[in-house]
């Protein structure tokens, strides 16, 4: 599992446009977006940080790996 801050996330709109991209990528089983913490937690095999950044940012999030 791999963990994110992601300070801006705020609303369930957030929540769907991160969960679309980061779930696009291979490998990813599940995608958590919690508003109340503003964390994004991924599980899956053979995560990339820097696809996962990506696929954050590319759903208009900056994102920092916290674990």
């Amino acid at each position: 599992m791999m963990q994110f801050s992601v300070p801006t996330v705020s609303c369930h709109h957030c929540q769907l446009a991160i969960q679309g991209e980061v779930s696009k990528l291979p490998g990813v089983q599940s995608v958590d977006v919690d508003l109340e913490t503003k964390t994004v937690k991924v599980e899956g095999d053979d995560l990339g940080v820097d696809e996962l950044l990506a696929a954050i940012d590319e759903a208009g999030y900056d994102a920092k790996l916290i674990n």
